[in-house]
């Protein structure tokens, strides 16, 4: 029976949805300016105290935030008469400094937003050190509940100029379905401690810019009781056009029990009107020992509702290459996150209803609770 997962869908559903009641009509009153003005406060207050899911403190090599990015359009002083730009190329004119405030903008609240919703790809990422506790509870028609702790430490060695990380987590064996589809994560049942993944690892930063990222992780991980050792660089692109922008994403990883695994992601992201952020994404992941390929074509659109809140809606289509290639699964969510009583506790509420192949696409719904606790700080 289901009826207990259905009454959890509902009343979450009623709490979204008198959240937004109580949110909308007021940011509908108010001018345009003035809720640009306030969310630009937000987010810079929140930046300045650093809580948990905030971006990391800008640098050089970082986009500046909105409300700098705004600034530099409205009252910066054109360059003095017979001066030369330091690069003796010509000066930037009005459509160059748009175009640049446009594409920092739209790498802010990507990075936001990632950071935020503790996205795979800002979490790979991460160069600060923190301590990351999550507990999913996950429930899902004609399956019994499911339970997934799990923790993530991350140190940065400052005497080693803050390049090189030394990573520990653990957390329940994973099972390789090789599906590429977020939503499907149904969670697994909490396993004795021979089940569990123990991982220590070292992962160093060769280089880390807006434009271009690449890492490698090397280490061993305890599986079932068995030690395997395991490296794995990564490497990441991203170029930003005028409203759009393109990452490409690679990472191969080596273990001495399943050899080699290739995870593969492109996306295509954009801001939209009301603060919306939309990214489709295609991405893939191949197995040695394991015959085809499995990858997945996905839309996601973030909604920040202030500071502490946000809602995602998540489709994804999964595929299988063998024995023939053909759509493996439908799957719909919407993630609910945010914030509560502590900068750094969180939680989550993902409804979410699937079409599975292996069901005849009928409609499977399912609802996942997560609790997570975040530490960290900008800098050591």
């Amino acid at each position: 029976m289901f009826i207990p997962v259905g009454k959890h869908i509902a009343a979450a559903v009623m709490l979204i949805v008198v959240h937004l009641l109580i949110d909308g009509p007021l940011s509908l009153l108010l001018p345009g300016k003035a809720t640009v003005a306030i969310r630009s406060n937000v987010r810079s207050a929140w930046a300045e105290e650093a809580p948990p899911g905030s971006p990391p403190a800008v640098n050089p090599e970082k986009p500046a935030p909105d409300s700098e990015v705004r600034t530099s359009l409205t009252s910066s002083a054109p360059p003095e008469a017979g001066t030369k730009p330091e690069d003796g190329g010509p000066e930037p004119g009005f459509v160059d400094i748009l175009h640049g405030g446009i594409s920092q903008g739209l790498l802010t609240t990507a990075e936001w937003l990632d950071s935020f919703f503790a996205d795979e790809r800002s979490v790979k990422e991460e160069n600060r050190s923190y301590i990351r506790a999550s507990y999913d509870v996950f429930h899902e028609d004609r399956s019994p509940a499911s339970y997934k702790p799990s923790f993530d430490v991350r140190l940065v060695l400052p005497q080693l100029q803050k390049k090189t990380h030394l990573v520990f987590s653990a957390e329940p064996a994973e099972a390789v379905s090789g599906a590429a589809a977020p939503v499907s994560t149904t969670g697994t049942k909490v396993a004795p401690a021979e089940d569990r993944n123990v991982t220590t690892a070292f992962q160093y930063f060769f280089r880390e810019t807006v434009q271009e990222s690449f890492t490698i992780r090397t280490g061993l991980r305890f599986h079932s009781g068995s030690p395997v050792l395991f490296i794995a660089p990564r490497y990441r692109s991203l170029v930003p056009f005028q409203v759009w922008n393109f990452r490409f994403s690679q990472e191969a990883v080596y273990r001495t029990d399943t050899k080699w695994q290739a995870d593969t992601i492109f996306d295509l992201e954009r801001k939209l009107p009301h603060d919306l952020f939309f990214r489709a994404s295609a991405a893939g992941v191949w197995f040695e020992n394991i015959k085809g390929y499995f990858y997945s074509l996905s839309g996601t659109l973030r909604q920040p509702l202030d500071a502490t809140h946000a809602l995602q809606y998540e489709w994804v289509n999964s595929y299988q290459t063998r024995p023939v290639n053909e759509l493996a699964e439908i799957a719909l969510r919407v993630r609910y996150r945010q914030s509560f009583w502590r900068k750094w506790l969180f939680f989550e509420l993902a409804p979410q209803v699937r079409f599975p192949r292996d069901r005849n696409f009928d409609a499977t719904p399912g609802v996942l609770f997560r609790f997570e606790m975040f530490f960290g700080k900008k800098d050591l």
